[in-house]
């Protein structure tokens, strides 16, 4: 039975597009949510897309495709969209290399978006010199946002966010061994954080901190701009 899905004009309603979550998900349900939000949005995007059901999928000839494999997220565009969010910039810090897919998930989305990304890698307390280096970079690049990537006890982002004036998202990663090893010792470090303001978003929750990131942004481009909302130029 064919699933007919009603027009979605999310990106305007709530600032983010609707992602499909691939993840349990037969290739054919995947192909028709993609392609319905690509007629309806201009855009589409999917999480946790594994090279094996990238291969199933059929991606519409006329879309133009881009896949990151190490955050398994698979963006179709419309030839003639045209990305809301030109201008904001977002910083994305990864405490180690093992943190680098659930960044990189978030950081295709924002990319995506027409939103400038800064990515510092390796910079995890183990290393402060070289988180302290990375503060200077992320203060030059002048970002509307953070996104920070840790597992283990979850430090980085706490640190970061005490250095920063610009709103941080700690994204808790499950990286670490034993006990707290799946990412909730760096959840529960970040959230029992005594550095004030830091956000927190789940586990391995990419998606969410991207759009947390693209609310902001899009907030901090309306005040520059208040005459001029970004939006999808679709109608």
């Amino acid at each position: 039975m064919k699933v007919v899905r009603p027009d979605r004009r999310r990106t305007r309603r709530t600032g983010f597009p609707e992602v499909v979550m691939a993840e349990g998900k037969t290739p054919e349900q995947v192909s028709e949510a993609l392609e319905a939000l690509l007629r309806s949005e201009g855009i589409a995007i999917a999480s946790r897309v594994d090279p094996e059901l990238l291969d199933d999928l059929e991606i519409p000839e006329d879309a133009d495709v881009e896949y990151d494999e190490a955050g398994r997220v698979l963006v179709l565009k419309d030839p003639e969209y045209e990305p809301p969010y030109r201008g904001g910039r977002v910083g994305a810090v990864a405490a180690g290399t093992s943190d680098l897919p659930y960044l990189s998930e978030c950081a295709t989305v924002l990319e995506a978006l027409g939103i400038e990304v800064h990515t510092e890698i390796d910079v995890g307390v183990a290393g402060p010199h070289r988180l302290l280096a990375a503060v200077r970079r992320l203060r030059k690049f002048r970002p509307h946002a953070v996104v920070a990537a840790a597992g283990m006890d979850g430090t980085m982002p706490v640190a970061l966010n005490a250095m920063l004036d610009v709103p941080v998202i700690g994204l808790p990663t499950p990286v670490g061994y034993g006990l707290g090893g799946s990412g909730e010792a760096a959840l529960l470090g970040m959230l029992q954080s005594c550095s004030p303001g830091l956000v927190v978003v789940n586990v391995a929750n990419g998606i969410g901190a991207a759009a947390a990131a693209v609310k902001i942004v899009r907030v901090c481009l309306e005040g520059e701009k208040p005459s001029k909302k970004p939006r999808n130029s679709r109608r």
